[in-house]
């Protein structure tokens, strides 16, 4: 079976399933933290997301053409094995849940303040869930799209936004020491765990690839954290603290004249895009991981009661902003680094003593 989503495709989707929030939240995230020297923490994500992809590397290769939670089933055995697998369904579950209140809490602060959270996930919960239920191809396919209008319309506002760019905001360099930094690489693992999804996608992506694509995505979010954190440390300098949404609030510094102002609107709607592709296929892995748990031929009959669950899931597990970036500046990395790397290499090395024992038996 040829595979359904290309290496454009996937490299799109990869980085969208990091910067689809990411842009959100994650300046706002590395900047209680780090100040002067934010830009050096994204050279740390290449670090985090590069033990993640390890971590994929190993695990594809013990278990060749098996999803994640086939993968465990195999590894730890009907019991053990799902209880493992629905610990990463409900750790998707949640992570999707988190997104979709993110979209709400983004839109209420922006352009929808008077209306209600249930009504804003609910409507765009519902053309995510026909995406996924068209297939991935579909959602490789909006990716694609948006992917190079996302690029361009993010390189003029940063280029329209140097006018207000003070350099001396930067130094000096290290100031504070590395800890601030390492605090924040702390911080970008809670997003590099992201990539052990793509774990599930099986006969989706080009396997042969997959971990070579992952790279050329960790370097792509890279250097696109680098050139943001340049340029909101720049711009707002020691304010960041205080923002809770800083490329937007660099955005709305942009004014030419009379006639060129509230550019905004553009990131805005850019930020709804992008979270719609990273929601998108969060929920075509938590389908088919539901669909593989209950031994299901296909995963469409999960997509709209899977739609329904993290539409609840999303008001009632995170009250307001406050509780959320708080998990995820203190707590999500404990939950993370147990999800994404001790249950993977455990499977990894049990399958690996199993065929191991079995060779001395023969």
């Amino acid at each position: 079976m040829h595979p359904q989503l290309s290496r454009v495709q996937f490299v799109f989707l990869s980085t969208w399933l990091i910067l689809g929030t990411g842009i959100l939240t994650m300046p706002f995230a590395i900047g209680q933290f780090a100040i002067r020297d934010s830009w050096i923490a994204p050279l740390l994500f290449a670090v985090t997301g590069g033990i993640v992809v390890g971590v994929i590397a190993l695990f594809r290769r013990m278990f060749p053409g098996q999803s994640l939670v086939e993968g465990y089933h195999m590894a730890f055995g009907p019991i053990v094995g799902r209880a493992a697998s629905l610990w990463f369904l409900y750790m998707t579950f949640l992570t999707e849940s988190f997104v979709l209140r993110e979209v709400s809490l983004f839109s209420n602060i922006t352009v929808l303040p008077s209306t209600p959270n249930y009504v804003v996930t609910a409507v765009f919960m519902i053309p995510v869930a026909y995406a996924v239920y068209l297939g991935a191809e579909v959602v490789g396919r909006v990716g694609e799209i948006i992917t190079p209008l996302g690029i361009a319309i993010t390189l003029i506002l940063f280029l329209l936004s140097m006018q207000h760019a003070d350099p001396s905001h930067l130094r000096p360099v290290l100031a504070d020491g590395w800890k601030p930094i390492l605090q924040s690489g702390v911080v970008l693992w809670v997003y590099a765990w992201e990539f052990l999804f793509v774990l599930q996608l099986r006969e989706e992506v080009q396997q042969q690839r997959l971990v070579k694509d992952l790279l050329i995505t960790i370097l792509i979010i890279t250097s696109a954290g680098v050139v943001a954190e340049l340029t909101i440390t720049m711009i707002l300098g020691p304010s960041v603290t205080y923002s809770i949404y800083p490329i937007l609030e660099v955005v709305r510094t942009i004014r030419i004249g009379d006639f060129l102002e509230r550019l905004d609107t553009f990131y805005v709607m850019g930020v709804i895009t992008t979270i719609f592709v990273k929601l998108s296929l969060i929920h075509y892995i938590f389908t088919t991981g539901l669909s593989h748990w209950f031994g299901l031929r296909h995963y469409r009959p999960t997509v709209w009661s899977g739609a329904a669950v993290v539409w609840t899931g999303s008001l009632f597990l995170i009250h307001n902003s406050v509780s959320l970036m708080n998990f995820i500046l203190y707590t999500a990395w404990g939950y993370f680094t147990f999800t994404a790397m001790v249950i993977p290499l455990l499977a990894v090395v049990v399958q690996w003593w199993r065929q191991r024992r079995g060779l001395h038996q023969q």
